[in-house]
């Protein structure tokens, strides 16, 4: 009998934007890079700067600030943790957005490659001038810099997996 999957937490929000990459590597390596999680401007070409925000260890409660190319500045605290599987996390308000969580979640594919699938869900504030702000602008970037997230990590995976195995 196949032990059972875990799946990724439902988010709730009235508006979501996800997508999802296949990286040919194992699960475990792409954790390596997403459990990095304080310092994702390494990984993840759209954020100019990111550090911790509290002493917490990794896992529910950490926080990260992050300077995002072209969207503001944003804190993000870690709402749930499921070592080499993934993380959501909650969003402070940005422009439109409001009570945003995402989730980041990996499944292990039998050939050995990994899916990675990423999850965004939010509300959207300010009223008539939101909507039309989240309609015109937000929403399309949103969904134009997902998928180039993605493969900016399966890049930086994939990268990693080929000098490991070369260095073996």
């Amino acid at each position: 009998m196949k032990p059972a999957t875990l799946q990724a937490p439902k988010l709730t929000g009235k508006h979501q934007v996800s997508a999802s990459v296949i990286i040919n590597a194992s699960q475990r390596q792409v954790w390596e890079l997403l459990e990095d999680f304080y310092d994702v401007y390494t990984w993840v070409p759209t954020v100019k700067k990111s550090h911790s925000l509290n002493d917490k260890e990794l896992g529910i409660g950490a926080g990260r600030f992050c300077e995002l190319d072209g969207f503001g500045s944003i804190e993000e605290y870690i709402t749930a943790w499921y070592p080499g599987v993934g993380f959501v996390y909650r969003i402070t308000p940005l422009g439109p957005l409001d009570k945003s969580h995402s989730s980041w979640w990996l499944t292990q594919m039998p050939d050995g490659r990994t899916e990675l699938a990423v999850a965004l869900s939010y509300n959207i504030r300010f009223g008539l001038f939101g909507k039309v702000m989240h309609k015109l602008v937000m929403r399309k970037k949103l969904e134009e810099s997902l998928p180039g997230t993605l493969l900016a990590v399966k890049h930086k995976v994939e990268s990693n997996a080929v000098m490991t195995s070369s260095a073996a």
